[in-house]
């Protein structure tokens, strides 16, 4: 008898865990709709990691999954990826590099009009919309998309951001972080927070510039969106007004890879949540081929817009010819295409159109990382402790790189500026100084010293946004002033 009352009493005790597990368990729509998979990766890993922590999650995205997830329903945007490829995959982003802020704006807002229209207009999307689904809260990057904020008032849920970019523009609007133009670089001038007169007034302009015609163009363009998207929702709040109760803001940087600049409550850096805490295991020829690497790799990559095989020729053989003057080294470039390569490079160089970026950075015999400097690359170079030479083309690169070569573990060089000659000097240099090394080395035991891994921080402001029915108390009423208010000019 005994024995039977013990069973019924551990039977008691696993239900009662089971709907404490239950109460404490949210249902999370995450909307990604950004057809990059550098992108894809951040927001995988977050929506991912809140399915591991007993949460039910619904993923909005032009990519899926090999292998199902416990917790984690698929949702994709099927217009999304053939719309990508077609218009920014056949180098139309080479031909804005190093372009003034007026056309870099358009470009970025080109971008973000194009994704949110192939999400508006994807079947998938519009019987999520329909549906009677209930959410405790959405997270959502946003690239000129406020259209998308309009889930939240639809599902009547709180909405967090993330960005892929760092904090910018249009992120520290949502939650009214202030902006120094003295010391805060706008993100595509290339500039870091130790800017000359002439750069401080070139910066400042662009901020102005941003204030003035983003409300006039890409808030005029989403608002058309958000009226398409629910047409039978009068009630619906404006895009102005929308942005105005975004409860949170995920930042994928660290202030290693940035500069330092004051954030409110609600807007956190988690810069790193999509590096794997465990290494995966590296093809077996790929594995060998570091291994046996002596001399050491110098390893390409110019993340998910941009294919090698895309650039100019002069821009090819300028690259090719400098990797040439390192015989005795490995090459690892990242290409979808096959490049001719010299015969007497071609046992010492492979080429493959998908690596597994952070496990190759991981082993000891990479050298040096060329790429293109987008965020999350130069957030794993520095987690991996690795020198970069940076080829910025568009957007937040410039910075990055620049905030890179300021710290002394990388050397940026402008895609416009790309010659065999200044790519060969810059090979040399990071080759044979080894402070660009030890500089690295330090940045990353910087980046590390954190007392959570950034998934775990993410994970914990959306339990909290969840938990406190959008965490109102984290919000500065900045936010709800307009400006003559904001600063007394009334």
């Amino acid at each position: 008898m005994n024995r039977l009352n013990g069973i019924y009493l551990l039977c008691e005790v696993l239900v009662i865990f089971y709907l404490i597990s239950l109460i404490n368990c949210f249902k999370i729509l995450g909307v990604f709709p950004c057809p990059s998979r550098s992108h894809y990766s951040v927001g995988h890993a977050l929506m991912k990691g809140l399915a591991d922590d007993g949460h039910e999650v619904t993923m909005v995205s032009p990519f899926s999954q090999t292998k199902s997830i416990e917790n984690y329903t698929e949702i994709l945007l099927e217009h999304s990826w053939a719309g990508y490829k077609r218009d920014f995959m056949k180098g139309n982003l080479l031909e804005v590099s190093g372009v003034n802020f007026w056309t870099s704006f358009m470009n970025i807002l080109d971008y973000g009009t194009k994704q949110t229209g192939w999400a508006v207009t994807s079947e998938n999307f519009q019987q999520l919309i329909q549906s009677d689904q209930k959410f405790d809260v959405i997270i959502m990057e946003l690239i000129y998309g406020e259209a998308l904020l309009g889930l939240g008032y639809h599902f009547r849920a709180p909405v967090i951001a993330t960005s892929a970019f760092g904090a910018n523009k249009w992120t520290t609007d949502l939650v009214g972080a202030p902006i120094f133009p003295s010391f805060m670089p706008n993100t595509n001038n290339g500039f870091t927070d130790r800017m000359d007169f002439w750069q401080r007034m070139y910066n400042s302009l662009s901020y102005w510039f941003d204030d003035i015609v983003m409300p006039m163009v890409s808030t005029t363009i989403q608002q058309k969106y958000l009226d398409q998207l629910f047409p039978n929702t009068p009630d619906m709040p404006t895009i102005t007004e929308l942005k105005r109760n975004v409860s949170l803001v995920l930042l994928s940087t660290h202030v290693t890879v940035g500069t330092a600049r004051p954030y409110p409550p609600n807007m956190i850096e988690v810069g790193g949540m999509h590096i794997d805490r465990e290494i995966q295991p590296l093809p077996q020829h790929l594995q060998q081929f570091l291994d046996d690497a002596e001399h050491g790799v110098i390893y390409l990559a110019l993340g998910s817009c941009i294919q090698f095989s895309k650039l100019t020729n002069d821009k090819k053989e300028a690259i090719i010819n400098a990797f040439g003057e390192f015989p005795n080294m490995r090459i690892i470039i990242k290409n979808e295409e096959n490049i001719v390569i010299p015969s007497h490079q071609a046992d010492n160089v492979l080429i493959e159109p998908w690596f597994l970026q952070q496990s190759i950075l991981a082993h000891s015999a990479v050298r040096v990382f060329v790429t293109h400097g987008g965020t999350l690359s130069i957030l794993e170079a520095v987690h991996f402790a690795k020198p970069v030479i940076g080829i910025p083309i568009v957007f937040d690169e410039y910075l990055n790189l620049a905030v890179a070569q300021q710290n002394d573990y990388g050397i940026s060089i402008p895609f416009q500026e790309i010659t065999e000659n200044r790519l060969r000097s810059a090979l040399k240099e990071i080759l044979s100084n080894s402070s660009y090394a030890k500089n690295a080395q330090t940045i990353s035991e910087r980046y590390r010293d954190q007392l959570r891994t950034p998934l775990a921080i993410a994970i914990h402001w959306v339990k909290h946004v969840a938990k406190n029915k959008g965490a109102p108390h984290l919000r500065m009423f900045a936010v709800e002033m307009p400006f003559y208010v904001l600063y007394n000019l009334d």
